[in-house]
């Protein structure tokens, strides 16, 4: 499927880099399931694209992307759909997780602002991701009594080790730039205002090589650290079923509505 526009995403070409920017600053750009639908079909149109050399994922506004819209879970949790459907949507993330792994092209995530959950997922799963100084990047599923899903896990694992992935995707803590730039999660550093240019400067390393082996070896790796991933992580999106039904997550939803401490009790 070829890629276009939408209002939630927007596409820029520039030579032989192609610019995905997430679209809704006024939202924090949070990912409503139509966001992640549409992300698919994009990601799924550089199979056949022979012109690109290298994608950078980014976000307008102040941050890059507040993960999950609870509102939009909230709504559709409200429709009630069947079982199958609800397994089939809350499946989507994984997909497209795999389908930017797969991505030929060298992939770069430019990261500003906040970056919660989903969007943290988003980053984990390209090749290269740059942060500016002011970024602070979680994964707060932990807070809503939820796991973290969409096969992320071995992703965050593969960059930063067990015990800081446990720290990070545990604790739900963000932490700051310099402290991730330490760990590995992120290869660069940038201020905030220069940061698209410090991604294609980093792109430039790379499209000025020969496409053809660059994308081998970028298979390649990606092959070798993920082996297992699919053969582990296949369950998370039923664990994520389960707990979303769980009181704790109920009384999390409360507590952050409320603004108040939750009282949690394993149920």
């Amino acid at each position: 499927m070829g890629k276009s526009d939408t209002d939630e995403i927007t596409l820029r070409q520039d030579g032989d880099i192609c610019f995905v920017c997430f679209n809704r600053p006024e939202r924090n750009n949070t990912l409503k399931l139509s966001t992640l639908q549409t992300l698919r079909k994009i990601v799924s149109g550089f199979t056949d694209d022979i012109e690109t050399k290298l994608v950078i994922f980014h976000a307008k506004g102040k941050n890059f992307s507040f993960g999950a819209d609870i509102h939009d879970i909230q709504k559709q949790a409200a429709k009630r759909p069947p079982l199958v459907l609800r397994r089939r949507q809350m499946a989507l993330g994984a997909e497209l997780l795999k389908a930017i792994q797969n991505i030929p092209q060298v992939t770069i995530c430019a990261m500003q602002g906040t970056a919660v959950g989903g969007g943290v997922a988003i980053a984990s799963a390209c090749d290269f991701r740059i942060a500016s100084t002011n970024c602070k990047i979680s994964y707060g599923e932990v807070k809503l009594g939820m796991p973290l899903m969409w096969q992320a896990l071995p992703l965050c694992v593969q960059l930063v080790g067990p015990a800081r992935a446990k720290k990070m995707i545990m604790s739900g803590q963000p932490e700051n730039a310099e402290t991730l730039l330490h760990w590995g999660f992120i290869d660069e550093i940038s201020a905030t205002d220069s940061l698209l240019d410090k991604a294609v400067e980093m792109a430039r390393t790379y499209t000025s090589l020969p496409p053809a082996a660059v994308q081998a070896i970028k298979k390649s790796i990606n092959a070798y650290s993920g082996a297992l991933d699919q053969a582990i992580m296949h369950m998370d999106t039923d664990q994520f079923l389960l707990l979303q039904n769980s009181e704790d997550a109920r009384e999390a939803f409360r507590a952050i509505t409320e603004k108040r401490p939750g009282n949690f009790t394993g149920n």
